[in-house]
């Protein structure tokens, strides 16, 4: 059974209109993800523009997934530029994602590839 998602229990206490303000900024505060369900398994996409294979970790914690890591501005000081727009997300961010009981995390397998790091997870072949 999956936890309930941090924006549902938001949406709970405070209201729908902050629930969707706080889902309209965090981009701008951790990276996005996309989790899609395939009849094998979960995919789980997330995207780390900007950041190499030493600049993260994926840890796998009690049916949850742990990605943690920084996203350096290669860009250069901002004291030396004037910001006119920021949209892309710089800076240290952690993502914890429950994951369901009837996936696998024995055999996840992951691809980082420009920029993008998909993880997949199959489910348990007895649940399924």
């Amino acid at each position: 059974m999956v936890k309930p998602h941090f924006h549902s229990n938001v949406k709970e206490m405070l209201g729908e209109d902050f629930s969707n303000l706080l889902y309209e900024i965090s981009p701008f505060v951790e990276p996005r993800v996309d989790i899609l369900q395939s009849n094998g398994g979960l995919i789980i996409s997330v995207d780390l523009a900007g950041a190499g294979t030493d600049d993260f970790t994926v840890r796998k914690t009690n049916h949850a997934l742990c990605i943690e890591g920084i996203i350096q501005n290669k860009l250069g000081s901002e004291n030396e530029k004037v910001i006119i727009r920021r949209e892309r997300f710089y800076g240290p961010f952690k993502r914890e994602l429950p994951i369901p009981e009837e996936c696998d995390l024995q055999r996840i397998q992951a691809v980082f590839e420009r920029g993008v790091l998909v993880i997949t997870i199959p489910f348990y072949k007895n649940k399924r």
